[in-house]
């Protein structure tokens, strides 16, 4: 198994409901790709990573309406196995640190000598 992705969802049912964030794991297993949903411990595949994804929705759809069907929402949240949020977590912050080293190399920051006089404003994202 050999990490490749990690990204964040959401899944609608039409316009009646969006998921928050949920995290998926995408992963090469011999000749598919598989995607975890790291929250439910659902888990689809596809030939390539929009397949998988796709595949993915339509499973964590099935998933909740079963969970709504059988009333079992208090067991809904059914995270997934410590090995596989750590590859998540390992992928998006390689991920991250490329985001951060490629927005500084855009940025005029580098060549700035007052860099510590810049106002600093934090936004919550």
């Amino acid at each position: 198994m050999k990490g490749l992705s990690a990204k964040r969802i959401q899944v609608k049912f039409g316009d009646i409901w969006k998921s928050p964030n949920l995290h998926v794991l995408l992963t090469q297993e011999e000749d598919i790709v598989v995607a975890r949903c790291l929250d439910f411990t659902v888990s689809s595949h596809g030939e390539n990573e929009k397949e998988a994804i796709q595949s993915l929705g339509e499973a964590i759809k099935e998933y909740l309406l079963t969970a709504i069907e059988e009333n079992a929402m208090d067991l809904v949240y059914d995270p997934a196995q410590n090995k596989y949020w750590r590859m998540f977590n390992e992928i998006e912050a390689k991920t991250t640190l490329g985001h951060i080293k490629r927005s500084l190399n855009k940025s005029k920051i580098l060549i700035l000598d007052h860099v510590q006089e810049l106002k600093l404003d934090i936004q919550y994202a």
